[in-house]
């Protein structure tokens, strides 16, 4: 049962982690705005900043992360086609911190419910990647606390997860 459970919690984050991996990276679309000229009349020492970038929509972020699950869940599936069911703790440890790189990518910029929860699932998995024991760490309440989060935040923007 626990063994299930661990390997279901590691394609979850493995599938995560692939969907961040798989993200779209549009060129954007629109100009930035010309940077104002330089007149006597500002002091030099004003510093200009550029414009923040616009953080990601909802369903955007929703998309990756399933993107990111499902590749973390065939490269999960893929090594323990090969090693018998194992999952080598290196191993484990690597998807996971992919994972959670690919999750924080997925949800940079946004401050949103989805974006929050996401975050929140990146920090498990980053966390879980660093444990002595990266399979069981990750099989714990607060990661299915976070997951159920996002899933049911996702839910109410119109997409279905399943992290």
């Amino acid at each position: 049962m626990i063994t299930v459970r661990i390997a279901t919690a590691v394609l979850a984050g493995a599938s995560l982690l692939g969907l961040a991996a798989c993200g779209d990276d549009k060129a954007a679309t629109t100009a930035e705005p010309a940077a104002p000229a330089a007149t006597a009349t500002l002091p030099e020492a004003q510093a200009t900043t550029a414009p923040a970038a616009a953080a990601p929509a909802d369903k955007v972020i929703c998309e990756d992360a399933n993107k990111a699950s499902e590749s973390f869940r065939k490269a999960l599936l893929t090594i323990m086609s090969t090693t018998g069911g194992d999952v080598p703790k290196k191993d484990a440890a690597l998807m996971l911190s992919d994972f959670a790189a690919n999750l924080e990518k997925a949800a940079e910029g946004s401050d949103t419910a989805v974006g929050t929860a996401l975050k929140a699932n990146a920090a498990e998995a980053a966390k879980a990647a660093k444990a002595d024991d990266p399979v069981n760490a990750a099989d714990n309440p607060e990661s299915a606390k976070a997951a159920k989060e996002f899933n049911a935040a996702c839910k109410a923007v119109g997409v279905k997860t399943n992290l």
